[in-house]
């Protein structure tokens, strides 16, 4: 049912090691097979200093800021081994993380290690560092109802236990009325005030394969839902000193318009299309394994892509955000009318890097909101003090 969105790259070369997205796919009613296998080689790919400079984090580390306080969860498939984390850790001088892991399905289950896992880990560490994190996996053979309803059980349990923000990097084609119970519980979570953040899928205009999900248009699912924020993919060049030297959309990011689910109230921008229904992505992150991230997997660095970072990232920043807002005594709202409030604001053109050329197929980049990276970017920092700044209810 849920496909990894995760991307491999061999170094500098234009080659992907593996020819579509590491995922995941329906081999029967629940069941998952992996599709491609990481290639292992020296270290390469942006490291987590580069991509916090890039990206205007480190202004709120610099003040402390680090995620303390802050419980955020990751919804995964599979799981990750401790001595990968330890050693990332302990090259970017990262503290130990705090970790609980919940098992949701099923009583007896145990997920198989994979590098999907390990990167949303690391990277959400190496991002918020200071911030507690909440596993949940999800039994991967199960019907789909169950899956469902797995997935259901899981965000409403990263609320009772504390979580502020939710990250998920896993999608599906538009799914039936068995998702329904998913759906109901994500606009639930986005009531309660916690931030959903999801990869927006690795299949360009389309929700997945069109051997998996046929050849009309659309959004992978859960990055389509309308109360999630949906993060796209960019692909990022820096100068030497780190800062962005160019940021083009990605060519795979997914994105349009998700036909059957019907917009929120907030979901609006001057150029989106005038119709009721969901549009996504609303933010975007780097995603082109070409210019990708290094993190381990198996004892290897591995360089990597894929929408599939930006969801733990986001959920990063989102957590240092929280936690800036605590410190002033703010309670925040769930993170998607904040932002499109922002975005339709005077401070979207420091809060975002606006990316305004490339395409995913039937889209096109432009200037303000698109279907390929929506508001953009984020400057951390400026985001941080623009939210501090919105006004906190609906």
């Amino acid at each position: 049912m849920f496909r990894r969105t995760l991307l491999f790259a061999i170094l500098g070369i234009a080659l992907l090691a593996v020819t579509a997205p590491f995922s995941s796919r329906l081999a029967g009613a629940g069941r998952f097979r992996d599709l491609a296998t990481p290639l292992p080689f020296g270290p390469a790919g942006f490291t987590p200093s580069q991509i916090a400079a890039a990206y205007d984090f480190a202004p709120l580390y610099q003040r402390g800021i680090d995620g303390t306080g802050q419980k955020v969860a990751l919804i995964e498939i599979d799981s990750f081994d401790r001595a990968d984390l330890t050693l990332f850790d302990a090259t970017y001088g990262l503290p130990a993380p705090h970790i609980k892991q919940y098992f949701i399905g099923t009583k007896h289950f145990r997920p198989a290690k994979n590098a999907e896992t390990a990167m949303d880990i690391q990277w959400f560490h190496a991002l918020a560092p200071g911030a507690r994190i909440q596993i949940y996996y999800l039994n991967n053979h199960q019907s789909d109802r169950a899956s469902w309803r797995s997935m259901a059980t899981a965000l409403r349990q990263a609320v009772a236990h504390g979580a502020g923000a939710i990250s998920i990097s896993l999608g599906t084609c538009p799914p039936g009325p068995e998702a329904d119970v998913a759906q109901s519980a994500l606009s639930a979570v986005e009531q309660a005030g916690v931030s959903v953040f999801v990869s927006s899928g690795d299949d360009g205009d389309h929700p997945g394969s069109i051997s998996d999900c046929g050849a009309k248009l659309g959004v992978a699912y859960p990055g389509g839902d309308p109360s999630v924020v949906s993060v796209g993919g960019t692909s990022l060049q820096l100068n030497q000193n780190n800062s962005i030297a160019s940021e083009i959309a990605w060519g795979k990011s997914g994105g349009g318009r998700a036909s059957s689910l019907l917009r929120s109230v907030w979901e609006a921008a001057p150029l989106m299309p005038r119709d009721r229904y969901r549009w996504a992505p609303d933010v975007a992150f780097l995603a082109d394994p070409d210019t990708g991230a290094r993190f381990l997997f198996d004892g290897a660095w591995m360089q990597a892509g894929g929408t599939s970072l930006g969801a733990p990232a986001w959920a990063a920043a989102w957590a240092l955000i929280r936690q800036d807002a605590r410190n002033a005594g703010k309670t925040l709202i769930a993170a998607p009318p904040l932002l499109y409030r922002i975005g339709n604001s005077p401070a979207a053109a420091t809060a975002f890097h606006d990316i305004t050329s490339g395409s995913n197929g039937a889209y096109q980049a432009h200037v303000g909101w698109d279907p390929v990276t929506g508001w953009g970017t984020p400057d951390v920092a400026a985001l941080d003090q623009a939210v501090q700044s919105a006004p906190t209810t609906r």
